[in-house]
């Protein structure tokens, strides 16, 4: 069969080469050969390539990351003059995904009518092929992740029955056959000593039922249990636990198990396994490596778990966290530990109260400090009390983050310009002052002299990932970054903002293109003030500022942007000094959870979760705004949209935040999704800045 391979990739990322030889050895046994993708950075030129493929081949595959997938697909559509219709099974998965707009629905649930969609898990970039006659077209997205549902329920069987084949995917039944060698050892192991086990039904539970729906005597030895889910105060090792031992109080069996799902920090990806006696519970933590996508990580510690229970069920000592009803700390970590999942807190059973790690081949793992990242400019959000992550990507927690003692900050530390404009003019003085018409030569930034477009560009870079940016994004920030400066009418002179020293050139050739331009309103021209990522919407400015009101429509993006939500922890001490620092007059005779308390917030996310609008400190009332940026500053504490918890038995203050910066205009995550889908700058400002006009000087 001749075949071709397309692959718009203009992320040019290390896991396309993952990703090509996952597809091409699960398509080998159609294609007869090893395909090499013939890549491409412009959509038009693989509309070329296609049109040449057309002629040639029958088979041609289309694959294309996701920044570029939704328009590539909405293009096929027109240049196949196909009608389009929304397919049912990706809107029943995306519906209910409340940070996604009906614009955006839409678009990654319409397919072209005859086409045979691929869904994926989640829904979002499903796949799918069209065929005429003998000839056949998929489009799929650079996605290691997704690819595997995609290519095993989707793919496989669709280019069977076009091409009347009987092909299985090779990769995925050299797999089946291995994992079932090692559940039927496990299940020899159980049958022998006379033993039930019975897992927890969580998501994952699907795949270890899986790995074993093959194997001789597995349904003898293994039953399901439903899945309870009642979050308590407990962490992601005593969860898991927790539901291990109530699979035994709903069933028949002597040894409970759970695999939980995945729990994601920002940093790692772990998942917790479980194995319980009515005495007591192993749990061990799995740590993702950088290779392996979320599904295979999921079978490897399905299949972890399975070696767990055959241990158990021989009598034999289980290396792990062993959870029984005598409290025991210990933060060490096994070798056995390497691996993440997640849930949550649980439920019925309050038999867990402590952790007890036995070591084997002990591997010290110290844990690197979430801390600030360095991006200084964005959110201020807060959340209150335990709120399950809303993402499009599979819901992710950060739990049992570790403890870390953060010194005291230099509060004079220069801020990202981002964060710098907001704290100017939102709490500070401030009138609309009137420019000249003509862009400057310069802008003196922190006491240098700089060519105008050069400082413009040095300011956006440094609070863009310089690996990951679209260039209508970094317009719409210059652009943004220009009528904040402009408006200031100081001169163009600003200190006490961070800056970087180089910049990529589409950087610079964005900036230049720009230049000039700014946001008016009212004829006026208007500041622009912009964060790195909102917490669901942005804020409402508009009492100060009539074009700054709140804006949703970059919900989904921002919620599964990587900065979306942090959690660190702080010593009791260093968290007293910083107060005391502030303030010495500051009442902490206390109860150390009654020092910081979030008592008002406008509920952006939750009921529960919102951006703090009042915070109690020692008892000393401040608005949320004024708590980040004078009481402990933004490299400390990333949103005003933030939770707080007191940890009295470690003494450490776990703050969780949602969001990056003041949230206070743009988002550039939300700017970054815009520009990706084919949204120009213009667009993207008119829809953060409300009954605006961009004006173009000299």
């Amino acid at each position: 069969m001749k075949a071709k391979l397309l692959s718009l990739n203009v992320d040019k990322s290390m896991s396309f080469s993952r990703f090509q030889a996952r597809l091409v050895s699960s398509l080998k046994s159609f294609t007869g050969e090893n395909l090499i993708a013939d890549e491409f950075e412009d959509i038009r030129d693989v509309f070329m390539a296609l049109q040449d493929a057309l002629e040639n081949d029958e088979l041609i595959i289309t694959v294309v990351d996701s920044r570029n997938y939704i328009r590539y697909k909405n293009a096929l559509i027109q240049a196949f003059g196909n009608e389009a219709e929304q397919n049912s099974a990706v809107l029943n998965k995306i519906e209910n995904v409340t940070e996604l707009d009906d614009k955006r629905k839409k678009a990654f649930s319409t397919f072209p009518a005859a086409a045979t969609v691929f869904v994926s898990d989640d829904g979002f970039y499903s796949g799918f092929g069209l065929e005429n006659g003998s000839q056949c077209v998929l489009c799929l997205p650079i996605d290691n992740n997704r690819i595997d549902k995609i290519l095993r329920d989707g793919v496989i069987p669709f280019l069977n029955n076009t091409f009347g084949s009987q092909v299985e995917d090779k990769a995925e039944t050299e797999n089946k056959k291995k994992h079932a060698e090692k559940v039927e050892i496990a299940v020899s192991r159980i049958l022998k000593s006379n033993s039930v086990v019975a897992i927890n039904g969580t998501k994952n539970a699907e795949v270890l039922k899986s790995c074993g729906d093959t194997v001789k005597g597995f349904n003898d030895a293994f039953i399901f249990t439903p899945h309870v889910e009642d979050k308590g105060n407990v962490n992601a090792t005593e969860y898991t636990a927790q539901l291990a031992k109530v699979s035994l109080d709903l069933s028949s069996a002597n040894i409970g198990a759970c695999i939980s799902d995945i729990y994601n920090t920002g940093e790692i990806k772990y998942i917790c396994i479980a194995v319980a006696s009515e005495q007591s519970a192993v749990v061990r933590k799995l740590y993702m490596s950088e290779n392996e996508t979320d599904y295979e990580f999921i079978e490897s510690a399905a299949l972890e778990l399975v070696e767990l229970i055959g241990e158990k069920a021989l009598g034999r000592r289980s290396v792990g966290i062993e959870i029984t009803d005598e409290p025991v700390v210990d933060n060490t970590i096994t070798e056995k530990d390497k691996k993440p999942v997640g849930k949550k807190p649980l439920i019925v059973l309050a038999i867990i109260l402590g952790i007890i790690v036995v070591l084997s081949t002990v591997l010290a793992v110290i844990y690197k400090t979430q801390g600030e990242n360095g991006e200084l400019s964005n959110l201020l959000n807060s959340v209150f009390n335990k709120q399950e992550e809303q993402t499009t990507e599979p819901t992710t927690e950060n739990i049992d983050k570790p403890n870390v003692s953060v010194p005291v900050i230099n509060k004079g530390v220069k801020l990202k310009f981002s964060d710098f404009i907001v704290r100017e003019y939102l709490l500070s003085p401030y009138s609309m002052l009137v420019s000249k018409d003509t862009p400057p030569e310069y802008i003196t930034v922190n006491g240098q002299k700089l060519d105008a477009k050069d400082a413009i560009a040095k300011i956006v870079t440094s609070e863009i990932d310089v690996n990951d940016y679209s260039i209508e994004a970094v317009k719409a920030q210059a652009v943004a970054v220009y009528s904040s400066l402009k408006y200031r009418n100081n001169g163009f002179v600003i200190d006490g903002i961070e800056i970087s020293d180089v910049y990529p050139d589409e950087v610079k050739l964005a900036v230049d293109s720009v230049f000039g331009e700014y946001i008016a309103y009212k004829n006026s021209v208007a500041l622009a003030p912009y964060h790195r990522v909102s917490a669901n919407q942005t804020l409402d400015a508009s009492n100060l500022f009539p074009h700054i009101k709140r804006v949703k429509v970059a919900d989904y993006p921002d919620a599964s942007a990587k900065d979306y939500k942090t959690v660190n922890e702080y010593s009791g001490g260093d968290v007293k000094g910083l107060l005391l620092q502030y303030d010495s007059s500051i009442n902490l005779s206390h109860n150390p959870g009654q020092w910081i308390v979030v008592k008002d917030h406008d509920g952006v996310i939750s009921n529960d979760i919102g951006y703090a609008t009042t915070v109690s400190v020692g008892g000393v009332d401040y608005d949320g705004l004024t708590f980040r940026a004078k009481v402990v500053g933004e490299a400390l504490l990333p949103s005003h949209c933030f939770q707080v918890e007191y940890n009295s038995t470690r003494d450490v203050f776990i703050v969780t935040t949602y969001g990056q910066g003041y949230g206070v205009g743009m988002s550039l995550a939300g700017a970054k999704f815009m520009a990706d889908n084919g949204d120009d700058y213009k667009e993207i400002l008119s829809t953060y800045y409300a009954d605006i006009t961009i004006v173009k000087e000299g």
